[in-house]
C-alpha cells in the first residue's frame, strides 16, 4: 500500500524558542522521532517546512504555499507534492505516537477522507491522521475563505472520529503528548528514560 507521511516542521516555536523539530530529545533530534515511526509505514516522506535546516534528513522539504496560516497551510502545501492517495498526517512534537496508533488509524480510514483521533466535543488530534488526497480542493476553499481552522473543515467531510483509549493494547496515556516548550521537552526525556527502564 502506498502511503506518503507528512511531517508538519513549520511553524514559529514562539513557545520553545528555537526551531522544536531540531530540538533533542534522549539524543536525537524531535523530528527524528516522527520519520521512525513514518518510515515503517509509508513508501515515501515528505517534511513540511521553510528552514533549510531540515533537508540533511534526506527527505524533500516543502515550503509553505501560505506561511503563517499554521497547520492548515503546511498540510495543504505538502499534499499537492504528495503522489498517494494515502497520506499520514504528524506533527515533530509528537514524540509517543506509536507505529502501533498510525497503524491502527490508516486500518480505520478506508472509506474516508480522513481519519483523526477525537476526544469529543469538537476536540480532534488534526496533526496525526490520515488525509486522503481528495481533501485538497476542500483545503484549498477553506484557505481561500481563510477559514484556517481544521475542525470546521472536518464537518463537510466524511471523517472517520477514532475513540483512542485503553481499550486499545498500544494505548498510554502520554501518546498525544505535545513538546512546544523547555519544560515539555525535559519532561519528554524524562518519560522517555523511564520507559526506557520499564
Amino acid at each position: 500500500m502506498e502511503v506518503t507521511g507528512i511531517i508538519l516542521a513549520g511553524g514559529k516555536s514562539s513557545r520553545m524558542g528555537t526551531d522544536k523539530g531540531l530540538q533533542l530529545l534522549c539524543g536525537k533530534p524531535l523530528i527524528g522521532y516522527a520519520i521512525e515511526v513514518l518510515s515503517g509505514i509509508c513508501s515515501n516522506i515528505l517534511i513540511s517546512s521553510s528552514s533549510d535546516a531540515y533537508h540533511p534528513f534526506g527527505y524533500q522539504v516543502v515550503a509553505d504555499e501560505f506561511p503563517g496560516i499554521g497547520p492548515m497551510g503546511g498540510i495543504y502545501s505538502a499534499m499537492r507534492q504528495s503522489k498517494t492517495e494515502k497520506n499520514l498526517v504528524l506533527s515533530c512534537d509528537l514524540p509517543f505516537v506509536s507505529n502501533e496508533l498510525l497503524s491502527h488509524i490508516l486500518e480505520k480510514s478506508k472509506g474516508y477522507q480522513v481519519a483523526v483521533p477525537y476526544e469529543g466535543n469538537r476536540h480532534y488530534e488534526p496533526l496525526c491522521g490520515f488525509y486522503h488526497l481528495s481533501v485538497l480542493e476542500i483545503l484549498s476553499n477553506y484557505i481561500k475563505k481563510e477559514n484556517y481552522k481544521l475542525p470546521d473543515l472536518f464537518d463537510e467531510i466524511s471523517i472517520n472520529k477514532l475513540v483512542i483509549n485503553n481499550e486499545l493494547g498500544f494505548y498510554h496515556k502520554d501518546l498525544f503528548m505535545n513538546v512546544n516548550t523547555q519544560n515539555d521537552l525535559s519532561e519528554a526525556e524524562r518519560m522517555m528514560c523511564l520507559r526506557k527502564r520499564g
